[in-house]
């Protein structure tokens, strides 16, 4: 809090309060399954779930069961976009926890 002593300091309380790593159990993704067409998009979501201080912080991964055209790509909000040319008829969109990279949620992408 500002007082007559740190009035003129832009950052008059220059810490913060961290609680301790929480162990994360599991990483959901939403929707589990999804048909998208060639050409279009599909945003999916991530919950991560723990005990403590658990991060909600995921990485995005698409994959299929050979490798995906240029175009086809997640971002790092979870936005599907599936390239025009995609040759794959079946996807797996991959969440991992940034805070525990051996814990991960997927969905299945069928690609119409």
């Amino acid at each position: 809090p500002k007082s007559a002593y740190n009035d003129n300091i832009a950052n008059p309380c220059p810490f913060a309060v961290y609680a301790p790593a929480g162990t994360v159990s599991t990483v959901t993704v939403a929707p589990a399954t999804a048909s998208v067409a060639k050409g279009a998009s599909k945003v999916f979501t991530a919950t991560v779930a723990g005990e403590g201080a658990v991060s909600n912080g995921v990485l995005w991964s698409v994959a299929g069961s050979s490798a995906v055209k240029a175009g086809t790509k997640i971002d790092e909000n979870g936005n599907l976009t599936i390239a025009s040319n995609e040759t794959n008829t079946a996807l797996t969109v991959t969440a991992t926890s940034k805070q525990d990279g051996t814990k991960t949620g997927t969905a299945a992408v069928t690609v119409s």
